[in-house]
C-alpha cells in the first residue's frame, strides 16, 4: 500500500513538473521580473535557458522518450 501511495506521489509530481503550461507560466513570470528590473539580463538567460531545457524535457517525457 505504501508503495502504490509513493508511486502516485511522484506520478503527480512529475505531471506538475512536466506541465508545457507550469512551463509557460515560469518562463513569462521570468519576462515580468526582467521587464520590472528585478533580475538583470544574464539572470534572466540563465533561468529562461533551464526552462526551455524543461520545456523540452516536458515534451520528451509527454512522448514516453525520457
Amino acid at each position: 500500500m505504501i508503495v502504490w501511495v509513493l508511486k502516485q506521489v511522484v506520478a503527480a509530481a512529475e505531471r506538475e513538473y512536466y506541465d508545457p503550461a507550469n512551463i509557460q507560466r515560469a518562463l513569462a513570470e521570468l519576462e515580468s521580473r526582467l521587464d520590472q528590473g528585478v533580475i538583470d539580463e544574464k539572470e534572466f538567460e540563465r533561468q529562461e535557458d533551464v526552462l526551455l531545457d524543461r520545456l523540452e524535457e516536458a515534451r520528451q517525457w509527454a512522448n514516453g522518450t525520457l
